[in-house]
């Protein structure tokens, strides 16, 4: 039986390897498909090197395994397995990429495991991506740094790393926007400020994102799996819904070009709308607040009135 990534590291003995337990657990999960493949790896930010001697004993067949780093020290890291390369670069520089690529094309595993800094993980997402063989993982790690300003981050920093990856999952719904609005418009604050572009047709290739503490995998698939699919309807009786059959289950999805909230208002019309909102939230709780009051006195002024009704029959 094949050794458990946590039990690797354990037992391991030789350069320096660092990653959080709850990763190796997370890995043998997801890397349980991949691991008697011949397939290509990048790992981005290496250290020590250790992980590097780890992968080719967990991964028994992979064909390279490639790590990248700025450290100008790293070129000083010999191993022992052939199939272990190294560059040294800034992996967001083009000219890295290149030699990147030259080592191995495409990559069936990438680990950004570099600077965690917000800039450095979406400028590496948007050139390493691509380079990803469907069916391939991109894993992020660390992005508990995605919260702190140390590495371009913050809670509620919109262009935060973390911030970018959540908008990957409205890309993933694409198909029900409903709108005549390019994947790639969602991201060009991202664009703007850290100087990338992103491919329509590569968004277009996001199938899965994953979130777990301080971790975010992507899955890659040929855009046509990405889709919904067809409507798959089963058994003969629909007595309670019975346009579900009729109509072989498909859904007539609306259009929302008139929906304000599913185009692209500039943030001071987006303010304008939330004040308007305020306004007629405040108005409906005026509303209610009148009619409940109108409720309670209405029995009271009805007894008032047949009261003094009475007191006048008496006199």
């Amino acid at each position: 039986m094949q050794k458990t990534l946590l039990q690797l590291y354990l037992e391991h003995k030789e350069k320096v390897a660092h990653k959080w337990s709850s990763y190796l657990k997370f890995y043998d999960t997801i890397f349980s498909n991949y691991k008697q493949l011949p397939i290509n790896i990048l790992e981005i930010g290496i250290q020590n090197g250790g992980s590097l001697e780890i992968w080719p004993k967990y991964f028994e067949n992979a064909i390279r395994i490639v790590g990248c780093d700025i450290n100008p020290n790293c070129k000083n890291l010999h191993f022992s397995d052939p199939r272990i390369r190294v560059v040294i670069g800034d992996s967001t520089e083009e000219m890295t990429k290149n030699r990147i690529l030259e080592e191995a094309s495409p990559y069936h595993l990438v680990i950004d495991d570099g600077s965690h800094k917000t800039s450095d993980i979406i400028k590496n997402f948007a050139l390493y991506f691509p380079q990803l063989a469907p069916n391939g993982l991109y894993l992020i790690e660390d992005l508990h740094c995605s919260y702190w300003q140390e590495f371009e981050g913050g809670l509620f920093y919109p262009y935060a790393s973390i911030g970018f990856f959540k908008k990957l999952i409205d890309i993933i719904n694409y198909q029900h926007w409903k709108v005549k609005i390019a994947r790639n418009v969602l991201l060009k604050g991202f664009e703007k400020l850290y100087g990338i572009r992103f491919e329509n047709e590569i968004l277009g290739q996001i199938h899965k994102i994953e979130f777990v503490n301080s971790l975010c995998v992507i899955t890659k698939a040929n855009e046509h799996e990405n889709e919904l699919g067809e409507p798959v309807v089963a058994g003969i009786e629909a007595t309670v819904i019975p346009e579900v059959k009729a109509l072989g289950g498909v859904v007539s999805f609306p259009d929302q070009k008139e929906n304000f909230w599913s185009n692209e208002p500039n943030e001071e019309l987006i303010e304008e709308k939330l004040a308007q909102k305020l306004v007629e939230k405040e108005k409906e709780i005026e509303r209610i607040k009148n009619s409940l009051s109108w409720k309670i006195t209405k029995p009271i002024r009805l007894f008032q009135k047949l009261f003094d009704n009475s007191m006048r029959e008496d006199q």
